[in-house]
């Protein structure tokens, strides 16, 4: 199954520990990871190539760590409703951009973010698979709460997959008489055989008259 995978770039050895545990625990469970610039890498602009992978995906997965930590600021400045933030974490704006996508696509979303992280828009525990919240520690994949909740994501994204696959109708100029007769339901086929029956049967009676008049004429 082709999983895009939506993840920044890492600048902590926790960060790459982290990824690469998820890589192999995708390859583990039989998963190919779609991801723009680990792998896959174009001259198009990075949002139209996350298009174009995403469209061949059956599914996608946001890994959502720290990228910005707000030490000070002030939210809605100037306005009543006006408030502090205060040591607060931010990931990558991609994983929104990348999960709206997904979102706007309607393929199977799984999130997983770093315990502590800001929760917002796309990243928020509000959307179809619950949002899996966890320390930068690459035992997370081993536990079996979580590899339940991958196999069901897996599972639910697989049918879907198979559900959106597109109908190829048969020509039936291309086809053998044989083909074209597997591919009837019995109630066509008791159909078609009554009528060839009938035609038959018209035939039939009509040599017999045809033979019954042409004896009768004088030689």
């Amino acid at each position: 199954m082709k999983v895009f995978l939506s993840v920044g770039a890492t600048y902590s050895e926790d960060q790459k520990q982290f990824v690469q545990a998820f890589e192999g625990f995708l390859v583990q469970n039989g998963c190919e990871r779609l991801t723009v610039g680990r792998g896959s890498y174009t001259a198009k602009q990075p949002v139209l190539q996350t298009r174009d992978l995403m469209q061949t995906a059956e599914a996608v997965v946001v890994l959502a760590f720290t990228r910005l930590l707000v030490v000070d600021a002030v939210d809605k400045p100037g306005s009543k409703d006006q408030k502090k933030v205060v040591d607060t974490k931010y990931p990558t704006v991609w994983n929104q951009i990348e999960a709206s996508m997904a979102f706007g696509l309607k393929l199977p979303l799984l999130v997983i973010v770093e315990e502590g992280l800001q929760q917002e828009a796309m990243l928020k525990d509000r959307l179809e698979f619950r949002v899996q919240s966890t320390p930068l520690n690459p035992s997370f994949f081993k536990s079996e709460e979580f590899k339940g909740v991958f196999a069901d994501f897996k599972e639910i994204a697989a049918k879907r997959a198979a559900g959106n696959k597109p109908v190829i109708e048969a020509q039936p100029d291309s086809m053998t008489i044989g083909e074209l007769i597997r591919g009837l339901r019995p109630d066509q086929l008791w159909k078609i055989g009554a009528a060839v029956f009938t035609l038959l049967s018209a035939l039939v009676g009509g040599a017999f008259w045809f033979g019954t008049k042409l004896a009768s004429l004088p030689h």
